[in-house]
């Protein structure tokens, strides 16, 4: 059956009118019926316009696509594809990829011959490290549990949390020569009118031990005055949170660097929703949590970077910028109706604020490398 696959490079269509929109389509609605196998929804999947404007070349990375069809003709159907993302400012020896196969195409090779043709393609660019990431229910992983009876947990070294040796993309990750890395408990929280009380009790809380701190919060652009410093702390994301297995050689940030980002999110339909934190005394920002809803998504926001500078821990200025923002999201963003995060299976700090703040853990996502 796999004699007749064509595997090809599917050029990012500029929009979703352009040649080959058709087929970024088909893709899209690969891997969103992935997800909806896997974990009952497709929250996680971005919108397609999003998700085009996601894909676009920048400065700082670039994405390059391949399908596999099942035949030569041109109108064959797309059965699989894998998404590669390459950086163009640092990890330079690195890629990241999304691999999706539907279901009656699964283990007859498509997905193995796939991985090996984006491989190689990346090897031939430098790239001697991937990247991978898979979401799985709660039945094929659980970073906050023990297996069941006849599970085959497999953990990262760092022993903080587990996957079923027998998940599809576990079996295909482990297979292929990739390791294990990390482990990130994905969480959910229902929002709605009556969870004010409870972040208020919160907010008041951590200010009963931040005296010497004030917040502030915006939605939009990182302002001005603000920029250096915003810079600095989300520079730290790739150094402070465990890493796990996972190999990173930490980002630079700059205005440059920021407002591109930003220009790119407004381009996606991206809202922004952020509150730092900022020590009295020095006028320095020292904390940050940043929520984020997509168009086309309106009823679901994301958990992006919380980080409070290690020299400021101490005075619950996690806590204190979480609640904030969630009760802000709550007034700009009301069609919110339920907020993801993630956070590694060892980062019992942030996890203590998330459960404070109502999150439970609704999947697992494993990271893996292979070199």
């Amino acid at each position: 059956m796999t004699s007749q696959l064509t595997i090809e490079d599917l050029p990012v269509p500029a929009t979703l009118d352009a040649p080959g929109g058709r087929q970024f389509l088909a893709v899209q609605q690969l891997f969103r019926d992935a997800a909806i196998e896997e974990l009952g929804h497709d929250d996680l999947v971005s919108p397609d316009a999003v998700q085009l404007a996601r894909l676009q070349p920048s400065p700082y990375g670039r994405y390059f696509l391949l399908v596999a069809r099942s035949g030569t003709e041109p109108a064959a159907a797309v059965i699989a594809a894998v998404l590669v993302f390459l950086p163009l400012a640092e990890n330079l020896n690195a890629a990241d990829i999304e691999l999706v196969v539907a279901p009656r195409w699964r283990r007859q090779g498509v997905g193995s011959r796939l991985l090996e043709r984006a491989a190689e393609r990346c090897a031939q660019q430098g790239r001697t490290i991937l990247n991978g990431y898979a979401g799985l229910s709660l039945s094929s992983g659980d970073s906050v549990g023990t297996p069941g009876a006849g599970v085959a947990p497999a953990s990262p070294q760092s022993g903080a949390g587990w996957v079923d040796a027998h998940a599809p993309s576990t079996a295909f990750a482990i297979t292929h020569g990739f390791t294990l890395g990390q482990i990130d408990r994905g969480s959910r929280v229902d929002v709605g009118e009556g969870d004010a009380p409870r972040l208020r009790a919160l907010e008041r809380d951590a200010e009963s031990v931040s005296g010497d701190y004030d917040t502030e919060s915006w939605t939009g652009p990182v302002p001005e005055w603000a920029v250096e410093d915003y810079c600095r702390i989300i520079e730290r994301m790739d150094t402070d949170p465990p890493m796990g297995g996972l190999e990173f050689e930490p980002s630079r940030w700059d205005a440059a660097r920021l407002r591109t980002m930003e220009a790119r999110r407004r381009r996606q339909g991206t809202t922004s929703v952020v509150t730092v934190a900022r020590h009295r005394a020095s006028g320095t920002l020292v904390a940050y949590t940043e929520l984020v809803v997509f168009a086309g998504n309106e009823a679901v926001a994301f958990q992006e970077g919380t980080l409070v500078l290690p020299e400021h821990r101490g005075h619950r200025l996690g806590q204190l910028v979480k609640a904030r923002n969630h009760l802000g999201l709550g007034r700009l963003q009301p069609s919110v109706e339920r907020i993801y995060t993630w956070n590694a299976a060892e980062n019992a700090y942030m996890l203590r604020i998330n459960e404070a703040l109502g999150f439970t853990a609704c999947l697992v996502e494993a990271g893996w490398i292979r070199k």
